[in-house]
């Protein structure tokens, strides 16, 4: 399983919206499954279809775990106001571009001799607050394996209710920006000496900053009491040294989409 999965939860698939859409005062588990269109890799231009997995347990309002949302609980857990300590995981990056569930498409030769980014876990905070409609969220985290590296992720979102489909239909809209540090930014679109050798891409040496900027969607329809439909869609563009990436301009793209529709149902 690859970096794939992970980009669902970059998407603003958020346990908040998942907890409106089937509230639950004890413990819950959702399992379900999806298909997810994506770049092979961070910077491709080239996309895949994977039919993916999706496990999520949580406890009332506050605690929440699965591998897209990762691993989480609000310390603080107000009106307006949410934050707590996070735990993510993101798959490894191999030479190889094998995505195990990938439905479609040939694995990408573009990474051969760059080396393989181990499995990272990250390890941080999240804070949410809330203004009306709109919700400010920033959630910053170290790594603690794989890229090393540090990652701050910040978006807004515009959220609201449609009851035109009969059943309630969540829905959040807005932008949002990552920034990384140098080693994260090395680590996947960097080029070592050696590694230019072995994959015949010049030189380079990427910096943090920030890393992209975008737009994401996500729809919540909850089907009955127990089976529930989440659909997603983002538009990223990389930027700063990721985009003057060897690997980005000589085999990939700038501009990186992707969407989903995921089913799940409530056992508890």
């Amino acid at each position: 399983m690859k970096k794939v999965v992970f980009l669902i939860a970059a998407l603003g698939v958020s346990d908040c919206a998942l907890a409106q859409a089937t509230p639950n005062e004890g413990w819950g588990l959702n399992v379900g499954a999806g298909g997810l269109m994506s770049p092979t890799y961070e910077g491709d231009d080239s996309y895949r279809v994977s039919i993916l997995p999706n496990i999520q347990l949580t406890y009332g309002d506050d605690f929440f775990a699965s591998v897209q949302e990762g691993v989480g609980y609000r310390f603080i857990n107000e009106d307006t106001l949410r934050a707590g300590p996070i735990g993510r995981l993101k798959f490894s990056r191999g030479e190889d571009g094998d995505q195990p569930f990938a439905v479609t498409g040939d694995d990408t030769t573009d990474l051969r001799g760059l080396g393989e980014v181990d499995t990272t876990f990250e390890l941080g905070g999240f804070v949410e607050y809330e203004i009306g409609d709109v919700t400010l969220g920033a959630e910053a985290r170290k790594a603690v394996s794989g890229h090393d590296g540090a990652v701050l992720d910040l978006e807004a979102s515009w959220s609201g209710r449609s009851m035109a489909l009969g059943p309630p239909l969540i829905w959040s809209f807005g932008p949002r920006v990552r920034v990384v540090d140098d080693t994260y930014s090395q680590a996947y679109f960097g080029v070592t000496p050696a590694q230019s050798v072995a994959a015949g891409l010049p030189v380079y040496s990427s910096g943090g900053g920030v890393y992209s900027y975008g737009l994401g969607g996500t729809a919540i329809l909850p089907l009955d009491d127990r089976w529930t439909m989440v659909a997603f869609a983002s538009l990223e563009r990389l930027t700063g040294d990721a985009v003057d990436s060897p690997l980005v301009q000589l085999r990939g793209s700038e501009d990186q989409a992707t969407l989903g529709l995921f089913v799940s149902y409530r056992l508890f």
